[in-house]
């Protein structure tokens, strides 16, 4: 599916959903490359120099954009999509004109008002950039300078950057931050099908920090797995829902075991596995569903997946990634072989 948002330029790579605190925590702090007694909610942790590093300058990024955006299947950012986006929302266009007319916006702001979207477009293309290059903060204060043309772009590049190198200690007070933005956004666009994406994204991985008894009276489990299943089903060939909603099945599984999961939350190995299997069977090229997939199967804790679990981490290993987050995501691929 397509996307008609385009100038939102949405949210979408997949995160699965751990309730647990276990060997998966230990594995992505190590990735983090941290020392979290230094870190602070101020700074931003850069993206490892020993990592594969990107160019998307010029013509680069729309030449890579069908892989970059393969996740995330969206359209590319051109000024026609923007303007396309203005027309079908005319709030968003309300709120976008009054900030452009404000004397220190954003210069592609204010040549909306003249009915040119070419800079904004170029502008949120440019946000892209920054966040397939690792250059995550730049990436954040940019599109939060674009007003709603570049908040998602912003906002998906910091919850990127908090899941994958932000240590445990300061991850809930980030994901608050995102939240406090998006809720707004959410109350006005119920049909924006990413934007739905986006907030599941940050409440599961907010429920990932809390413990056992505190996940299950936080209100959120049942509405986020609901949700999610109303996602797949409305788009069944997103192999990104469909790998969401098992990870969200895996967690429940570590948590309460088998049986109890599958009795009060619907939540058993056979979907989780059949969910996954299903999302490769669509994408093969993505670190992100094979670090997922491997890291559920670890939750269920199940000898009887071993086999698989090292087939998947070798293949994740072995990728060509495109995108600084990509990386990040086999990094956790390499450590979690390692470990086993």
């Amino acid at each position: 599916m397509r996307l008609r948002l385009s100038v939102f330029i949405t949210l979408c790579s997949v995160a699965s959903f751990s309730l647990a605190d276990s060997q998966l925590a230990a594995t992505q702090l190590d990735t983090n490359q941290l020392d979290a007694s230094q870190e602070n909610t101020s700074t931003w942790a850069p993206y490892p120099e020993s990592l594969p590093q990107f160019d998307y300058s010029g013509d680069l990024l729309a030449k890579h954009w069908p892989v970059l955006s393969a996740g995330t299947q969206l359209a590319w950012p051109d000024s026609a999509q923007i303007k396309y986006a203005l027309d079908k929302y005319p709030q968003l266009s309300q709120q976008l004109n009054d900030l452009a007319r404000k004397t220190d916006s954003h210069p592609a702001l204010q040549s909306t008002l003249n009915h040119n979207y070419q800079p904004l477009a170029m502008a949120v293309q440019q946000v892209w950039r920054l966040h397939y290059q690792g250059q995550f903060e730049q990436a954040y204060t940019l599109g939060m300078e674009l007003g709603p043309a570049g908040l998602l772009p912003a906002l998906y590049s910091k919850l990127i950057h908090t899941t994958l190198l932000v240590s445990k200690k300061h991850k809930e007070a980030k994901f608050l931050e995102i939240d406090a933005l998006m809720q707004p956004w959410v109350a006005e666009f119920k049909d924006f099908e990413f934007l739905a994406f986006g907030d599941l994204y940050q409440k599961m991985r907010r429920l990932e920090l809390l413990s056992t008894s505190a996940a299950s009276s936080s209100g959120l489990i049942d509405p986020t797995q609901d949700r999610l299943e109303k996602l797949h089903k409305n788009s069944p060939n997103h192999p990104i829902y469909g790998a969401m909603l098992a990870g969200i099945k895996a967690g429940i599984i570590e948590r309460v075991g088998g049986f109890l999961g599958s009795m009060t939350y619907g939540a058993d190995e056979d979907t989780v596995i059949e969910l996954f299997e299903d999302a490769l069977s669509k994408e093969q090229r993505l670190a992100v569903l094979y670090n997922e997939y491997t890291l559920a199967l670890i939750r269920i804790d199940d000898s009887d997946y071993n086999t698989r679990l090292k087939a998947l981490l070798n293949t994740c290993i072995s990728l060509t990634v495109y995108s600084a987050e990509e990386a990040l995501n086999q990094q956790i691929c390499r450590k979690t072989l390692n470990k086993l």
